[in-house]
């Protein structure tokens, strides 16, 4: 005997009522009631054979907006018959519509969407900026060091400041380069940094206006430093450091162009909207507080190298190191605050420092402003590059005037003063 399915049991009552129930399972359960057509097997009697079959369940899936018909049941026509062309058109049809159905899902053709790059970040600003200054400069540097030495009676204290920028422009504009910048430019030219400064249609033809382009270059490089990643802010103070020494120098040679004075540091704040998409990053806290540290230090000893100085002195040399030992002992009590505030070392005044040499004669006595200056420079040059963006101020304007400090006091200066080319950062940004 055949096992029945519960489920999908014929109903007693006759055929209309199992015509009624036939549908009504066909809709509701699992099972698919299928008429037998004439001719097939028939039972004994005029009453149709009901086939009972299992229907598949269709499993969860995306909704379709094309839900299957239900077509009427017991229909005894026989089963239409197709030829080859109507079968073909019925084919092509049938994938013309399902590519055109929306509501069952997306169909893609083709490869990957066009990467759009992210907007320039804050870096990247001020790199682009800079970047066309220095090729201004660098220009200008050239096309007067070939009017010098066109002239009959050539200076030699400009000879050796334009000589000082036509060597330091086109390293300082390498250290702004990110990596991919550089290897594009080594790739396009043997001098990736003559090409792009010698092409400059606005470069200063003489000195009053090399002057104003350094000077610009000079304020850019302060803001600039100000608000870009630590790893960048250090190159970019040195670079403001330099230009600022290159700035004066140039004036004292030529007795030309005007070199305002520098801003003080409540003055630097933040001059241009950092882009939410790449916020610049600051160093390390140990790194900040080794270099605020070193700071302190070096603003205690110029101090007393000062104080030291004024005793040896007499009327304005006097006043003017009495003077600058005061202003140095102020700033190593600011920093001194900030290192109390921030968490960091608090270095303390000491009644002695040990000066170089033992002994202090003639000779260590005109050479000690320099070194302290040089040593200011150095610390606080590396102090900018590690400390967050709202500490940056002091040292930025504290590193600039020990720069000016050195002009007439020395003819070259390194074109990135605390950095050597293998300490220069390496950028992937573009």
């Amino acid at each position: 005997m055949r096992r029945q399915d519960p489920d999908c049991s014929i109903p007693q009552g006759g055929v209309g009522r199992l015509a009624v129930e036939v549908a009504h399972r066909s809709l509701t359960s699992s099972c698919l009631w299928i008429p037998v057509p004439p001719g097939t097997n028939r039972p004994v009697g005029n009453v149709p054979r009901i086939v009972v079959v299992r229907r598949l369940r269709l499993l969860p899936g995306p909704r379709c907006e094309n839900p299957p018909v239900l077509l009427p049941i017991g229909s005894r026509s026989a089963a239409p018959s197709f030829t080859r062309r109507r079968l073909l058109s019925t084919g092509t049809a049938g994938v013309l519509a399902l590519i055109a159905l929306p509501g069952c899902g997306a169909i893609r053709f083709g490869g990957p969407a066009t990467y759009t790059p992210p907007p320039p970040g804050i870096d990247d600003l001020y790199r682009v900026d800079l970047l066309e200054l220095l090729d201004r400069a660098l220009a200008g540097a050239q096309i007067l060091r070939d009017a010098a030495d066109a002239a009959q009676t050539p200076d030699p204290s400009l000879s050796v400041v334009l000589e000082d920028l036509i060597i330091s422009l086109p390293i300082q504009r390498t250290a702004l380069l990110t990596g991919a910048q550089a290897e594009r430019e080594q790739d396009g030219s043997s001098d990736p940094t003559g090409s792009a400064a010698a092409s400059s249609d606005d470069a200063p033809q003489d000195g009053a206006g090399m002057i104003a382009v350094l000077v610009e270059l000079r304020e850019l490089a302060v803001d600039a430093a100000r608000q870009v990643s630590g790893s960048l802010a250090r190159p970019i103070a040195a670079l403001a450091a330099h230009t600022a020494w290159s700035a004066k120098g140039l004036q004292r040679a030529t007795d030309a162009g005007e070199v305002p004075a520098l801003r003080v540091p409540e003055d630097l704040v933040a001059s241009r909207e950092v882009p939410d998409t790449d916020p610049p990053s600051v160093g390390a806290e140990v790194d900040y507080h080794s270099t605020l540290q070193d700071a302190q230090q070096q603003e205690w000893y110029a101090g007393y190298v000062h104080e030291v100085l004024a005793a040896r002195t007499t009327d304005d040399e006097r006043t003017q190191h009495l003077a600058l030992s005061d202003r140095h002992r102020e700033r190593a009590e600011q920093l001194g605050t900030i290192a109390e505030e921030d968490g960091g070392p608090v270095v303390l005044r000491q009644a002695v420092y040990a000066l170089p040499g033992g002994e202090l004669d003639d000779e260590l006595a005109a050479q000690l402003p320099t070194l302290v200056a040089q040593g200011l420079l150095v610390d606080h040059i590396a102090l900018v590059g590690a400390a967050p963006f709202g500490r940056r101020p002091l040292p930025l304007i504290a590193a600039l005037e020990a720069a000016e400090t050195l002009v007439g006091r020395v003819e070259t200066m390194d074109p990135l003063p605390s950095l050597a080319a293998e300490d220069l950062p390496t950028s992937d940004g573009g």
